[in-house]
């Protein structure tokens, strides 16, 4: 029983000034109290070097802004060759607010995709395909503004694409098939770039509406003298 002790990211090894740095002694606390969530029952091989004895820019698949201070965590990147973590999403890592990138992708991740993804409001990249998630899509997600790709693909994830998705205006990539999507696809998502509709195997919300025959200017062209059958032969005439 008991709560764990709160980690030390003040000792100034971990993070270098730390009282320069209070958002990143905040990300740095976030990540050590989620490190065994991640993680999940794996060897001891498999775990994350994230400890309170070494320098936060030296964790595997953490990246902090270059200079500063301040300075913050942008990007937790934990498709990390060699190593398979198999423990679920805490819904905490929405606190980690200056992240641009979180990519989970290539693991064994279970559970749900948390809710409260929305407070990143800075995230470009948002990858957890290729794992063992569960549940419906967070319809919040269709409220981060800046996301640029969104690749949920090859996972049991159930139930419809959130119609919110159409609101993500930067969206370039788009990966949802390989799950047990139901409903129908937005039309609007057809707009992105790079798609995977056709893989999702699932028809789209309103009926494709056949585009119009345009409309075609007629163009000068030489006119036959007669119609098409037998030759015409015009009279020689001799001066």
């Amino acid at each position: 029983g008991g709560s764990s002790p709160r980690p030390r990211c003040t000792n100034g090894t971990v993070v270098p000034n730390p009282s320069a740095n209070a958002e990143l002694v905040r990300d740095c606390v976030q990540l050590l109290t989620n490190k065994a969530t991640l993680e999940g029952r794996i060897t001891t091989a498999m775990r994350l070097n994230w400890s309170e004895n070494s320098s936060i820019d030296t964790w595997e698949g953490v990246t902090v802004t270059i200079g500063g201070p301040p300075q913050r965590v942008v990007s937790l990147d934990l498709n990390i060759s060699g190593k398979t973590l198999a423990g679920s999403i805490p819904s905490t890592l929405s606190r980690l607010t200056g992240l641009q990138t979180l990519n989970l992708s290539n693991n064994e991740f279970s559970g749900r995709i948390p809710v409260g993804l929305r407070a990143l409001a800075s995230l470009q990249v948002l990858d957890f395909s290729n794992n063992r998630l569960s549940g419906s899509m967070p319809t919040d997600l269709g409220s981060i503004a800046t996301l640029q790709t969104l690749h949920l693909a090859n996972n049991s994830l159930t139930g419809s694409i959130p119609t919110s998705l159409v609101d993500l205006s930067n969206l370039r990539s788009l990966s949802l098939a390989g799950n047990r999507l139901s409903g129908c696809i937005p039309n609007a998502l057809a707009r992105v770039a790079q798609n995977d509709l056709s893989a999702i195997e699932l028809p789209f919300c309103d009926p494709v509406t056949p585009t119009a025959t345009p409309t075609v200017t007629p163009t000068a062209t030489a006119t036959p003298l007669a119609p098409v059958g037998r030759p015409i032969f015009l009279p020689l005439v001799r001066q």
